[in-house]
């Protein structure tokens, strides 16, 4: 209450500090406050996966100047405060508003769908939005409002099955996490870095950060002044959830994941996990289980919980699970478990027969396609497609003594170069980088060959 009455005699103490007595008898008042006018550039607007990206509709406004009677003084400067607001009925009962502090407002066909699917519109239909600014200069005077611009839009329907977590500065994808119900809960395995900062983008536009407020690092807010997200200190690979619904996120850091109780290798570069068990009796059983670090709402990002998470291991998936779930050798041997992240953001798995750790050209299965990621494994470059057994070429436009690496994900295999020879492959430890030489111009294209067969690779300009 107190809050409340101070908050109404600063208000009335502005606008008296505009009408005080300039000299005895003459008042000094504010005038020309009143509605803004506001035009829309579009009365119809259909979106769809074509202009998703593109701005769809523009608003502009002029807003009121505050002037005083008496020229010599001037109304108080940040007294105008605008809003837009944007409702699916023409009485506004239901309201979408942000602060605007400029003149105008561009909506994407993203944007514009985002709105219309929190007001209810639904897709593939036209409805009818409708417009408006609200002008205030105080709690204790009344608002002004605009002109009503009425807008019919068509939204289209979005798949919400995946969710993007985009970089601090929403430029870049980092990972995908997936929903195959699409009931807003996002879930998947990751990569990220020791407080890393990040955001989670809906398919629909919808951009999640934090709910801005010190203390709260895993509750979600979609506002405009919310903060990015961020990871807490814990490096490699993060399971993920994200809640839309209750927004609330969690993190769950893997430090080891364990086959049978023993710890598996991890390779930071192709984000997997291999081990080599000798079975020494028929239909023996592999047990997948992982010790992680719990970040969520409860924990922050100070007080992790250590936890035993258990799989269930099932056609070639480890789901998470209440119990664990067990897979069997039918016979007793020598064999190489690689557990990978597939394209859905989950757990697979693979056994295959004698020590795979060690792989040649001779022995290892050709994979489908290769890939040219950056030296440091951050960023794939290209794709090389394959020509026929052992032989793959693709294109790509690099910087001239740009570093890259090779990576034969099937197989869970990284190329480098020979020390010796900068066109001849290379697995061993203590391999080069690869690199281009500077034969070629900036920007040139140039088509990359690399043939497993004779471990050689070569580059031309196409």
């Amino acid at each position: 209450m107190k809050i409340i009455f101070r908050n109404i005699i600063l208000a009335v103490s502005t606008v008296v500090g505009l009408v005080a007595c300039d000299k005895e008898g003459d008042n000094v008042y504010l005038r020309g406050f009143g509605p803004s006018e506001l035009i829309a550039t579009a009365t119809d607007v259909v979106i769809t996966g074509s202009n998703n990206k593109s701005v769809v509709l523009s608003l502009a406004w002029q807003n009121p100047i505050l002037l005083s009677s008496d020229n010599t003084k001037k109304a108080t400067a940040g007294l105008l405060k605008t809003y837009l607001q944007i409702s699916d009925t023409e009485s506004f009962d239901k309201v979408e508003e942000s602060t605007e502090t400029n003149l105008s407002k561009a909506f994407t066909g993203a944007d514009l769908n985002a709105v219309a699917k929190k007001l209810g519109l639904g897709s593939g239909s036209s409805s009818a939005l409708y417009f408006r600014i609200c002008s205030t200069e105080g709690n204790n005077i009344p608002s002004a409002y605009s002109n009503v611009c009425k807008v019919n839009v068509t939204p289209f329907t979005i798949l919400m099955n995946s969710l993007s977590v985009l970089s601090k500065a929403k430029n870049d994808t980092l990972a995908t996490l997936y929903s195959d119900s699409e009931n807003g809960i996002y879930t998947g395995f990751m990569k990220a870095s020791a407080w890393q900062n990040c955001w989670f983008a809906e398919n629909d536009g919808t951009v999640w950060g934090n709910y801005a407020v010190e203390g709260h690092a895993f509750e979600l807010s979609d506002a405009s002044d919310a903060w990015n997200c961020w990871f807490a200190d814990g490096g490699g690979q993060w399971y993920v959830t994200v809640d839309t619904k209750e927004r609330m996120w969690s993190a769950l850091n893997i430090k080891e994941l364990l086959l049978n109780g023993n710890a598996m290798q991890y390779n930071d570069k192709s984000d997997s996990w291999t081990f080599v068990i000798k079975t020494s009796e028929d239909n023996a059983s592999l047990e997948l289980t992982a010790k992680v670090l719990a970040f969520n709402a409860r924990t922050g990002t100070d007080k992790p919980v250590e936890k035993t998470l258990d799989f269930a291991m099932s056609n070639g998936l480890a789901a998470i699970s209440d119990h664990s779930a067990a897979v069997s050798i039918a016979k007793a041997g020598l064999y190489t478990v690689i557990v990978t992240i597939d394209n859905r953001a989950r757990l697979a798995y693979q056994i295959k027969a004698g020590d795979q750790t060690v792989v040649t050209p001779e022995t290892q299965t050709m994979p489908a396609q290769l890939y040219m990621y950056a030296s440091d494994g951050s960023k794939r470059l290209a794709t090389l497609q394959k020509l026929s057994k052992g032989i793959y070429q693709g294109v790509y436009r690099p910087a001239q003594w740009e570093n890259f690496k090779i990576a034969d994900m099937e197989n869970n295999v990284w190329y480098g170069s020979d020390p010796s020879d900068l066109f001849t492959l290379s697995t061993a430890e203590g391999n080069w980088n690869i690199w281009f030489k500077d034969d070629f111009a900036p920007g040139d294209e140039l088509t990359v060959t690399l043939n497993l067969n004779t471990m050689k690779w070569q580059y031309e300009k196409k």
